[in-house]
């Protein structure tokens, strides 16, 4: 069983530290909307970062893991072959290729992690691509709901403008 908290938990030990971030920050006037959501977005970013931290360390651990048991694999085969050509030099040809074969699999695994790498930071560059997108569209929408407020407005001075003018 894992020592990490599970998502519920998480969740609930966060409505606790707003809820303790609420009450620690209220005045007579209360605390402002814009505070709040400040504090919140702060509180939200560092369980992000700690979830993410944890998300990579097991990650690495696993692969850190796999690489070992390849590299020990691959190495006590070659040493194995290599022993066994020194012994009896009839079956050079079968070591050669054993070797060789498993010289590619460690060569193939290692590899991996630099594709790895390469993969990873186009995926963080496809999410920063689509934030950028997601900040614009809100961006426009509150232009549009700005727009249509002040319209509106202008509508109902006129529309007043209109009964004064009646009346």
């Amino acid at each position: 069983m894992s020592d990490d908290p599970t998502p519920e938990q998480r969740a609930d030990y966060l409505v606790r530290k707003l809820e303790q971030m609420i009450r620690d920050g209220k005045s007579d006037r209360g605390m402002s909307f814009k505070t709040w959501q400040a504090l919140a977005r702060t509180e939200l970013i560092n369980a992000f970062h700690d979830f993410e931290k944890r998300k990579v360390a097991a990650v690495q651990d696993r692969l850190a893991r796999r690489l070992l048991v390849v590299a020990a694999t691959t190495l006590t085969t070659i040493g194995f072959w290599g022993g066994a050509v020194a012994i009896d030099r009839n079956r050079e040809g079968i070591a050669a290729l054993v070797i060789f074969v498993s010289g590619l699999v460690l060569v193939a695994f290692v590899s991996d992690f630099g594709l790895r790498k390469l993969w990873n930071r186009h995926k963080v560059r496809q999410r920063e691509k689509t934030i950028v997108k997601i900040e614009d569209f809100d961006a426009q929408l509150k232009k549009l709901e700005n727009e249509l407020w002040l319209k509106l407005k202008r509508a109902k001075d006129k529309a007043k403008e209109a009964a004064e003018l009646e009346g």
